[in-house]
């Protein structure tokens, strides 16, 4: 359910929490105030005012915690788009240093780049995680190990070349992941009950028990619209592609 939510366009993933939740503050009012169940509502009428702080507590940290996954993996994707340009930067200039016996490889490589800048991340940046084609990586990998170099810059090339695949399979991986629907049932579930916690202490009057339930709902929906747009690294937040272009142009 969340991951399909999450897969949507950034207009989806904005709209989704607030119609849910504001459906949600709306039937609350209706059971306590308009429902067949109003007279055991009416009974209950009491209830001190401190109390949804107990439950909002909750829900703040479990958001925060969810906020902070989310932060986390759009950095470690931004730090793994830098470590792949800088792996095939290193793999461009020995190639350069060594001049035609690696001409090859800098081809290879920026082949290798263009796949990754027409063809790769705009995928990525629609749908998330996108297949897995190993052609121009391979490629480039046997154009490093045949060809005829000083080992001190062959095994520089194949040390850039690791930290080029690795890079690729982090941010790759990134991409196709959200956080765990653990933490979202946590956080839902918890923002709802604070939601019923406010209710309660406006048993008596639906004008300040709906007023009530706005602002906190909006708050909410707020909340889980801005934590579900940075959930996809590239699709749902703004990961430049600038430091491999910067790889295929500089000097």
């Amino acid at each position: 359910m969340f991951d399909l939510w999450l897969s949507s366009n950034t207009l989806v993933i904005v709209l989704v929490p607030f119609v849910v939740l504001y459906s949600i503050a709306l039937l609350i009012v209706w059971i306590t105030h308009k429902s067949p169940a109003r007279p055991y509502f009416a009974s209950c009428v009491g209830i001190a005012g401190p109390f949804p702080a107990t439950v909002a507590i909750l829900f703040a940290l479990f958001a925060a915690f969810l906020g902070n996954d989310v932060q986390r993996r759009g950095a470690n994707a931004e730090a793994a788009v830098f470590r792949e340009a800088d792996g095939i930067r290193t793999i461009l200039r020995l190639s350069e240093g060594v001049g035609k016996d690696a001409d090859r490889i800098a081809e290879e490589a920026r082949a290798y780049l263009t796949f990754v800048l027409d063809e790769e991340l705009p995928k990525m940046r629609k749908r998330g995680a996108v297949p897995n084609k190993l052609g121009k990586e391979r490629t480039l990998g046997l154009a490093v190990l045949t060809a005829s170099l000083a080992p001190a810059v062959q095994t520089a090339m194949l040390g850039a070349l690791v930290t080029v695949r690795e890079a690729r399979l982090e941010r790759r991986t990134l991409s196709g992941n959200i956080s765990s629907p653990f933490y979202w049932f946590a956080v839902i579930a918890l923002g709802v009950l604070t939601q019923t916690a406010i209710a309660v202490v406006q048993l008596d009057k639906a004008r300040p028990q709906a007023l009530a339930l706005f602002v906190f709902t909006t708050a909410f929906a707020t909340t889980v619209a801005l934590i579900g747009v940075g959930e996809r690294p590239f699709s749902g937040r703004a990961i430049h592609d600038d430091p491999l272009r910067e790889a295929m142009s500089s000097p």
